[in-house]
């Protein structure tokens, strides 16, 4: 007897047909996000915030140097344009969702409540206005290929995995087609070449070591 197929089924086969993002970020960040996994998950120390050079300066940065390689008006400047908006937007969104490790839970707690209440610290800004380049990488890591290379002794799957999603996953669940997917690739591609360039400049040197009331409240004591 040929079982028909059910609903869910065909829904479920529709999912994996759907075009995903992957691409090879530069070896240069994967080192660092191995790095920044270790300080947080191993150490127990945070990334110092706010940044001294924020998400959304960052991706401004970028399109202002790369805006002078297309022409204004043309589909390549729309694009850029497009994608830069909706990395600041996306970031925003999705940090508190899938961009932290279970021991940074707390720092975001307290500064998403700044944020909110109107700290005049922080007045008018968003989480892209204080994290910084780490993050932004995390962000890059998740489209990261299954085709990985080991690093100081530490599968980047690994670190990856700490995270709770992924980038591809979330793109299937979108009705972009193939074609788009690829521009998005290119893009992003662009953008982690540029950043691994300059990570000297935007990551931190030293990751902030945390305090026992803080460690203690991280796991929950």
């Amino acid at each position: 007897m040929v079982t028909q197929p059910t609903e869910l089924t065909l829904q479920e086969e529709s999912f994996h047909a759907r075009p995903s993002v992957r691409l090879s970020i530069p070896d240069h960040l994967k080192a660092l996000l191995v790095d920044d996994w270790e300080n947080v998950t191993k150490n127990l120390q945070l990334v110092p915030l706010p940044s001294k050079t924020p998400v959304n300066e960052i991706l401004k940065t970028y399109f202002e140097e790369e805006k002078f390689k297309r022409t204004e008006g043309s589909a390549e400047y729309d694009l850029l344009e497009e994608v830069v908006q909706g990395l600041r937007e996306y970031f925003d969104k999705c940090l508190g969702r899938i961009l932290l490790y279970r021991f940074e839970r707390e720092q975001f707690f307290e500064i998403r409540a700044q944020l909110d209440n109107g700290h005049k610290k922080w007045a008018g800004k968003s989480v892209g206005d204080v994290y910084g380049a780490e993050h932004l990488c995390r962000l890059f890591g998740s489209f990261f290929s299954s085709s990985s290379l080991k690093i100081k002794k530490v599968s980047l799957l690994i670190v990856l995995r700490a995270l709770p999603v992924s980038m591809p996953e979330l793109i299937a669940q979108t009705n972009m087609d193939q074609q788009s997917v690829n521009k998005l690739r290119e893009e992003i591609t662009k953008l982690t070449s540029w950043l691994a360039k300059r990570s000297n400049k935007y990551l931190a040197t030293e990751y902030e070591n945390a305090s026992q009331e803080y460690i203690e409240k991280a796991r929950g004591v």
